[in-house]
Parts: C-alpha cells; structure tokens; sequence
C-alpha cells in the first residue's frame, strides 16, 4: 500500500513524463520549480535546440555572473534527470504536494 507521499511522488513523475514532450509555458514552470528546489538556485533559465537542454541556474547566496552553471542535458534523459531531482523526505512532500495543487487550480 502506497503513502500519500509516495502517491505524490508517482504522480509527479507521470506529469514530469508528459510536460517533458511539450514545450509549454506551464511545462517550463514544473521543471524549473524542480530545479530550484533540488539545486536551491535563485534563477533558472532552460533554452532547448533540436536534442539538448541547456540548464543555466545560479545559486541563492550568490549575484556573481561567475557563479553560474551550465547544465547540458540530452533530450531523450530530460524526464529521468528531473525525476532524480525529487526528493522523498517531508518537505519535498510538502513542496510538491502544494506545487501539485497549484498546477491543479490554474
């Protein structure tokens, strides 16, 4: 039998599985969310050419252009990359369960 958490989790991963084959505003929203959690960035920027995802985030305690990442992610591994960016603890629960909620109401 499946938590409340672990039902959270499975349906986000099905969600990251679809938005990861669209281009929509919305799908850029879920990822970045992701993203700035898991890597606790302040900015995340994702641009897309045929086949590569180029992440660019830059971390909460720092305004220095330097202190930028570049993250270079193919296509076709995009939905597991973002799927190893949950983490199951209670505030990732916490998180995703409000983020869920939000997507659900608009």
């Amino acid at each position: 039998m499946q938590t409340e958490s672990q039902n959270i989790i499975a349906g986000l991963f099905q969600l990251i599985d679809q938005n990861c084959k669209d281009n929509s505003t919305r799908s850029r929203i879920i990822q970045k969310a992701i993203l700035k959690k898991f890597f606790k960035a302040s900015e995340v920027s994702i641009t897309q050419t045929e086949d590569i995802f180029y992440i660019t985030m830059k971390p909460i305690l720092s305004s220095a252009p330097e202190a930028e990442v570049t993250l270079e992610v193919p296509q076709k591994q995009i939905a597991s990359f973002l799927q190893n960016c949950i983490k199951n603890d209670p505030k990732g629960s916490s998180f995703y369960t409000n983020m869920a909620y939000y997507l659900a109401s608009h």
